[in-house]
């Protein structure tokens, strides 16, 4: 392995870790008045910014057609939004295991749209997969969907939906992926405000400061790492370690809040995980 492909892995497993732990920094923001909507806005326009500057700097923003970047912008602003409300109010495992069926969506996108042909090895993980989350929402003999739920599948389907355009535009640069997503989730967050007649936060100035900063910061950071990661590694290698983002989840959510999923929801999870990543690790 060179030393492209080691950092590379790093990357990935330091990313996928943070992304598994974000859900603590976002609820102690809620618990400080700046919840909701209102926070995915502040997080992304302090990533946004520290992606501009990073994308004048190298001078590699302004890349592709508009259409792709205002494509890739609504499919993150609404992967990004949905997933930040999501982990607000929902059991964390659940919400991340749910967004982690991405792939499934992926190659089903991809065969529709690209035409890419499906392997009876991904048929299989693809089959796992929905049995598992059949698994994880039953409960007392029904099918038991939250609205969080609905946010986490919708989260996970746009995610996919911008890799397949991502895999149709493969010049596109790193630069302009990430930057694209942090505009997209501060115009569609303004946009749901809008519609909603939300009036302004009431957390104070210096929460809304140390958003931005966090965003700009750490949010930035993690999606740089995974973004670096999937681009050099192999699609079966990063599939198997962004399920470390899983693992992270589940056992940060045990130390800190004490909660666990029950006997089959943790069957549900194991199934939904091994389905996802033979998918992930066996696209085309």
């Amino acid at each position: 392995m060179t030393k492209d492909r080691y950092g590379a892995v790093a990357a990935l497993l330091v990313g996928a870790g943070a992304w598994g732990l974000l859900w603590y920094p976002l609820r102690d923001f809620a618990r400080h008045g700046l919840s909701g909507v209102w926070l995915a806005v502040m997080l992304f326009a302090g990533a946004s910014v520290a992606g501009l500057l990073l994308g004048f700097a190298r001078g590699r923003l302004v890349t592709g057609p508009w259409r792709v970047w205002f494509a890739l912008a609504a499919l993150g602003g609404i992967t990004n939004v949905g997933f930040v409300l999501a982990v607000l109010h929902d059991n964390i495992l659940r919400v991340t295991l749910l967004f982690y069926l991405s792939p499934v969506w992926s190659v089903l996108l991809a065969r529709v749209f690209l035409r890419e042909r499906l392997s009876f090895v991904v048929l299989l993980g693809i089959a796992a997969a929905l049995g598992g989350t059949m698994m994880l929402l039953w409960r007392d003999a029904a099918f038991e969907l939250r609205f969080p739920d609905v946010l986490a599948l919708i989260a996970g389907a746009s995610f996919a939906a911008a890799n397949v355009i991502l895999r149709a535009h493969p010049r596109l640069s790193l630069e302009a992926k990430v930057v694209s997503t942090f505009f997209g989730v501060v115009f569609v967050g303004l946009l749901v405000l809008g519609l909603r007649a939300h009036g302004a936060p009431s957390a104070s100035g210096l929460v809304l400061a140390s958003a931005a900063v966090f965003g700009g910061l750490g949010i930035f950071v993690m999606t740089w790492l995974v973004q670096y990661g999937v681009t050099v590694l192999p699609v079966r290698q990063s599939a198997v370690i962004l399920l470390f983002e899983v693992i992270t989840a589940a056992f940060s959510q045990h130390v800190l809040l004490h909660t666990v999923l029950g006997s089959q929801g943790w069957w549900g999870a194991a199934i939904i995980a091994l389905g996802a990543t033979v998918v992930g690790a066996y696209e085309s």
